[in-house]
């Protein structure tokens, strides 16, 4: 008895500990939002979608810094600070916001890889924010941290899937930062389905 009560003391500890459950923010047919809290209050973002594209259109828009605020919601533009490699790129991101919002930048580090065997491409977001002096004008985001995920489904399509989370720092209510945040992720990857269609060329080291 005492070593059950000690199991289940034990259990209510770890699951106490876990994220809340995935709620759901909005669905159609293809894309699917979802968001929940983090153990440190963060809002963290889940978003699928399906588009009929070559895993390596993704790679060449995300390299098309100067089209940004044609698919990532309430962007002004995006810098490529350098590329110490090919599969590495480091982006300074610079965002828009209304009255009374202050704009927001962030400074981040992604880094791909694709498993030979199945052919799934993971792209993996970090916050590098701290390394580089503020800007005027702009409040910087923290904590940013996020994952790509594109899976070939065959027949000329993939599924894109996206987990993240950041924290927009300054002086704003979390409820106006969770609204943002969730209508931007909803607008973001609808504007990428219908972008990629522009970009279907081969990408070095990418396989098809």
């Amino acid at each position: 008895m005492r070593a059950m009560l000690c199991g289940l003391l034990l259990f209510s500890i770890v699951t106490s500990a876990q994220p809340a459950d995935w709620q759901l923010y909005k669905a159609d047919d293809v894309t699917t939002v979802e968001y929940r809290r983090s153990d440190a209050q963060l809002l963290q973002i889940r978003a699928v979608t399906e588009a009929d594209s070559k895993i390596s259109a993704f790679l060449h828009l995300l390299e098309d810094t100067a089209s940004i605020s044609n698919w990532v919601a309430n962007s002004e533009k995006a810098e490529l600070l350098a590329k110490p490699d090919g599969n590495t790129h480091l982006v300074h991101t610079y965002f828009s916001a209304p009255w009374p919002v202050s704009k927001r930048d962030m400074v981040t580090q992604s880094v791909w890889q694709q498993d030979a065997a199945s052919g799934v491409l993971t792209l993996l977001i970090s916050d590098m924010g701290e390394h580089f002096p503020p800007v005027n004008g702009y409040v910087r985001m923290q904590q940013v941290q996020g994952q790509w995920t594109l899976t070939p489904l065959g027949n000329g399509r993939i599924k894109i899937a996206y987990q993240g989370q950041a924290d927009p720092a300054g002086k704003l209510p979390r409820f106006i930062a969770d609204k943002v945040a969730l209508k931007a992720t909803l607008s973001t990857f609808k504007q990428l389905s219908q972008l990629l269609a522009q970009y279907q060329k081969p990408y070095s080291g990418i396989s098809e």
